[in-house]
């Protein structure tokens, strides 16, 4: 008798085990759940709060800007920018995304925006693909006035807060003319392609939702849908 009830308690003690080890797994399931959950919710926040920040600031700055242009309407872009990079001091930093400050002309003045927080994709797309592109073009008119023979096939700049590889295509690219472009990528990309005289040819800039494109001879053939 006495084994048999040792046996039965053995028993209930696996048992319990058992079910302590299944509520432990279920509630480890759960609190996956809830940060699977959470996360994104999180980050939606943050964003928000981001936005928030960035569009208080470019109006602050705007403000600024505005009271210097009617001192003086003959302002030009490098003293916009002068005056912006003054009032960005103030406020420690205007996009806490890092998003980069742009100047665009409106109404004779000067409208301050944000490479990541601007709500024309059209606009900012082409915003940052500028910027990108007078980058390259410097870099490659250092190279030409150094004689160096390099062309890089891959460059790497910051921009709105993140590191950019630009990549230098070989051959044939793919790319169609006109206004329509089916650019294959994943997240933003950018890249060119070079003539046989070592000049900008081809040079692309995409991120989800459009894409900048410029070709040798004809500036900007206009921003397209990335994906048809």
């Amino acid at each position: 008798m006495a084994r048999i009830i040792t046996k039965k308690t053995k028993q209930g003690e696996r048992t319990e085990r058992n079910v302590a080890r299944i509520l432990a797994l279920l509630v480890l399931i759960l609190l996956m759940i809830v940060v699977m959950v959470a996360l994104p919710l999180i980050q939606r926040q943050r964003e928000k709060a981001e936005t928030y920040a960035c569009n208080l600031a470019m109006r602050k700055a705007q403000d600024v800007l505005i009271a210097e242009f009617l001192a003086d309407p003959e302002m030009t872009v490098t003293d916009a920018a002068v005056v912006v990079d003054r009032s960005k001091l103030e406020m420690d930093s205007l996009c806490p995304a890092g998003g980069d400050f742009y100047l665009v002309p409106e109404s004779g003045a000067w409208h301050v925006t944000c490479g990541v927080h601007e709500q024309d994709l059209k606009l900012r797309t082409r915003l940052n693909a500028s910027r990108v592109f007078d980058l390259l073009e410097d870099r490659l008119e250092e190279l030409r006035q150094s004689e160096s023979q390099l062309q890089p096939s891959i460059f790497y700049w910051e921009i709105n807060g993140q590191q950019l590889e630009v990549s230098r295509l070989e051959g044939n690219n793919g790319l169609r003319r006109g206004t329509d472009y089916s650019i294959d990528f994943d997240g933003v990309v950018c890249f060119y392609a070079l003539n046989s005289r070592g000049e900008l040819h081809w040079f692309v800039y995409a991120d989800s939702n459009h894409a900048a494109v410029w070709k040798e001879g004809e500036g900007w053939s206009g921003d397209a849908y990335s994906k048809s």
